[in-house]
């Protein structure tokens, strides 16, 4: 379900209710830098490997209490989503800095 629309992406609600942030027209050559660089500008760790296939990739990543997943498959593209409501707020900051910045 469709929270919010932006220019490159839009703040959705998935089956499992949780909030998402996806880029739809993205590439999967450009996850693994997009993720270092969510990954240090928002003091994220990974929690356990990533994972991939050639139609998906992902990883958990968390700080203190908030999880989230940073994810790029054939269908969506690439998504960062709230894996607990603590990661909500986080979720949308992240979102604000995909608008504003170049990833």
């Amino acid at each position: 379900m469709l929270v919010e629309q932006f220019e490159k992406g839009s703040l959705r609600r998935n089956a499992s209710q949780q909030l998402t942030y996806e880029i739809s027209d993205y590439w999967a050559e450009g996850y693994k830098v997009t993720k270092k660089k969510l990954a240090k500008r928002f003091g994220l760790f990974p929690l356990g490997l990533t994972i991939g296939t050639p139609d998906e990739v992902f990883q958990t990543l968390f700080r203190g209490r908030k999880r989230i997943g940073i994810e790029w498959d054939i269908w969506s593209g690439f998504t960062v989503v709230a894996k607990n409501t603590h990661s909500e707020t986080l979720v949308r900051e992240i979102a604000e800095y995909c608008e504003n910045n170049e990833i």
